[in-house]
């Protein structure tokens, strides 16, 4: 599991008028080496996870454990293989948390579900699409 978290952006103290902090989950390699300018000029902070691989133990979360990048998030733009259940393990320890899920479609043409409280977020999607689903989850998140 590779975890990406700029010291700028996730370092920086709880303040009011700070941009929302994105936590990017993906598997696809060249996200991993990606500077996410697209999501920055958006008015994100970014960070990366490429989520366990074949070591599902490597992810704390779904071991009902802390996870400090998870910790500091404000959304997750999630985007690793549903069968993980990284997602739902998110929207069960942090429910408060806005969760943006790829939803990709079935073998039948069907869109695979996504936990429940999560924003689907149609699979294929540009990144201008995927600002605006990150800025509906935001918008709908309650009060901190």
């Amino acid at each position: 599991m590779r975890q990406r978290v700029p010291r700028r952006a996730w370092n920086s103290p709880d303040v009011t008028g700070r941009r929302p902090r994105l936590l990017v989950e993906d598997d696809h390699p060249a996200l991993a080496i990606s500077d996410f300018s697209l999501f920055a000029d958006a008015g994100f902070d970014v960070a990366f996870c490429s989520g366990p691989g074949r070591a599902s133990a490597a992810c704390p979360i779904t071991h009902g454990q802390e996870c400090p990048v998870l910790a500091r998030a404000d959304v997750v733009l999630h985007g690793l293989d549903p069968s993980l259940g990284i997602a739902a393990a998110i929207r069960q320890r942090r429910p408060d948390l806005a969760v943006v899920v790829e939803q990709r479609r079935r073998a039948d043409g069907e869109p695979r579900p996504v936990p429940d409280g999560a924003e689907p977020l149609a699979y294929p999607c540009s990144v201008g699409g995927q600002v605006e689903a990150l800025r509906r989850a935001l918008a709908g998140r309650p009060p901190a």
